[in-house]
């Protein structure tokens, strides 16, 4: 009997251990499923199981992995690859050596069938693609007789889940259908990275990136109103311009806001009067909002609203001569600009410490016409008038 009870007792102990080491190995078989990582070694196509190895092909749509085509390696997209969650995919790992993953183009009528890398958060997250280094690349080709419409690397992360193509050719944006084709210009980054306005190391990410490209912003005092001009060079849903204002450049403050474009490949140029500037200083910002409400800051421009009352012209009408006087108050370094109609500055004259100080400027040469004295302080600040050359 005392036999018996010890060979049970061993069997209880027996299956608890059993139990507890195949719990233990569920649990980390989960662990690394969940971990999805995978290792690209081999060069050849994306669809090939045989160039990852060890570590599997990624599933697709893959959530969560971390995907690196190894240094040295070289993998063509030749299939519709979706990143979900935190999904990354590394071109390159340290750098040695160069790796690249190219995409090439197709004929295909549709998302699906196209070759492409589709960024979407649509479950949360920001998925990425990161070009490690100099010696990394992504590289979009077009064969003969393709348009590469539904190929390249695309955002999914609109309202309307569009896709909005980032890397590749026209046409950039395409229906939440696949198929649609919404607007017909370049991509964001063009049809390679890096390059030289997006050196490496570089990413590309589904929620951090405004597709709004700002090419100038600019703020000039102007018979004490303070003009605002901005230009943007692409636009990719993007919803409105917030023009923001600040007494210290801590706390700002929403004056207006001005509709945007919308989709554009084109120049737009933008405008916004603030008819009543603080005195002192002032700082202006845009705050770029997309159409889903994320949004970025320009840079920011500083206005002096003193300078209203410290630039003085006379005579105006001129004949031979115009007058500038710099009133008391203004406190920074100046250079005075007469300007013609086309743009083209005349004459340019620096002031160190331009308070109290009156400028002369020869005009009897010029044409009879109108003409701009623009006063910028070293802070970058403006002020223009208006004068009349009369004979």
């Amino acid at each position: 009997m005392v036999y018996r009870n010890h060979i049970h007792h061993q069997i209880i102990l027996f299956m608890k251990k059993f139990y507890v080491l195949s719990a233990i190995a569920v649990l980390g078989f989960l662990q690394i499923a969940s971990a999805q990582i995978h290792n690209a070694i081999f060069s050849g196509n994306w669809s090939d199981a045989s160039i990852w190895g060890p570590s599997g092909q990624p599933s697709n749509p893959c959530t969560n992995c971390t995907i690196t085509i190894n240094d040295g390696v070289s993998v063509t997209l030749d299939i519709s690859f979706s990143m979900k969650g935190n999904s990354k995919l590394l071109i390159g790992s340290n750098g040695a050596f160069a790796s690249s993953l190219i995409i090439t183009a197709t004929s295909s009528a549709n998302i699906a069938s196209g070759h492409n890398i589709l960024l979407s958060n649509q479950v949360g997250g920001n998925p990425t693609v990161k070009i490690v280094s100099a010696l990394s690349s992504l590289t979009f080709t077009q064969g003969p007789g393709t348009t590469g419409k539904y190929d390249g690397v695309f955002l999914q992360n609109l309202p309307d889940l569009d896709f909005i193509k980032i890397v590749g050719i026209s046409p950039s944006n395409i229906g939440s259908d696949g198929v649609t084709v919404k607007s017909n210009f370049p991509p964001i980054y063009g049809s390679s990275l890096p390059n030289a306005q997006h050196p490496a190391p570089f990413t590309l990410n589904s929620d951090g990136t405004l597709p709004v490209l700002l090419a100038n912003f600019d703020a000039i005092l102007n018979d004490k109103v303070v003009n605002l001009s901005w230009t943007t060079t692409v636009e990719i849903n993007s919803g409105y311009f917030a023009i923001q204002r600040s007494a210290d450049g801590s706390n700002w403050q929403s004056i207006g806001t001005v509709k945007a474009k919308g989709f554009s490949s084109t120049e737009v140029n933008y405008s916004y009067t603030d008819a009543s500037p603080l005195n002192g200083i002032n700082y202006y910002r845009l705050q770029i909002v997309d159409a889903d409400g994320k949004y970025k800051y320009s840079p920011i421009k500083v206005i002096h609203g003193s300078l209203t009352k410290g630039f003085n012209v006379f005579p105006n009408p001129a004949n031979s001569f115009v007058n500038v006087l710099v009133g008391s108050d203004i406190t920074t370094d100046m250079t005075i600009r007469l300007i013609n109609q086309y743009g083209q500055v005349l004459q340019e004259k620096k002031l160190i410490h331009a308070a109290g100080t009156t400028v002369t400027i020869a005009v009897s040469n010029y044409p009879q016409g109108n003409y701009i004295l623009q006063a910028v302080g070293a802070d970058g600040s403006k002020h223009t008038s208006k004068v009349l050359i009369s004979r």
